[in-house]
């Protein structure tokens, strides 16, 4: 199996884009998080998301597509201005990693390395410096961004879904110029 291609997404890429994250969502959070969370990410529902983002003004919106021969789309990453979390005092040079997801079959082969320095490129370009990316606090995948550098904050975020409480986590890349 060859090494998936990185590149920028385009709008053309959302459908695909979508599918990959239903997909991933399902199996990364199975057993995690409540079952209608679980269940309730269709590619319709993503895809949405996705149209939503390019939509906005003002919040330097990215995202990049690892594609394996035939054109197939296999993960993505999408990142931009951080998002509001007063609680830690984003600044404007703040950016965030959104998420990456990759289908379980192209997991570690070296893709989300290589979209996690596709977004920190990205970042820089639009003038950050400085990257913050949550994750749930019962994620498997959080060695991922752990191996990556990525400094554990002190405190969570709570997110309500399906009548209970999930915990997230935040990791901090200070200065993505020394990565």
């Amino acid at each position: 199996m060859s090494a998936p291609r990185i590149r920028p997404g385009t709008a053309e890429d959302i459908d695909e884009i979508s599918r990959v994250y239903a997909q991933t969502w399902r199996e990364t959070y199975q057993g995690i998080a409540p079952e209608p969370f679980v269940k309730g990410m269709s590619a319709g529902a993503a895809a949405q998301i996705f149209r939503d983002s390019l939509k906005s003004e003002g919040h330097s919106y990215f995202f990049h597509v690892a594609e394996a021969p035939q054109r197939r789309l296999v993960g993505f990453a999408d990142g931009g201005k951080e998002r509001v979390h007063r609680e830690r005092g984003s600044g404007p040079g703040r950016g965030e990693l959104y998420a990456i997801y990759i289908l379980k079959e192209f997991q570690k082969q070296g893709t989300g390395r290589q979209l996690f320095e596709a977004s920190v490129e990205s970042l820089l370009k639009s003038g950050m410096n400085s990257m913050v990316v949550w994750v749930l606090e019962a994620s498997p995948y959080r060695r991922f961004y752990e191996s990556l550098h990525g400094v554990l904050q002190p405190g969570v975020k709570q997110l309500q879904v399906a009548g209970l409480t999930l915990r997230l986590v935040s990791y901090f890349w200070p200065d993505l110029g020394n990565l």
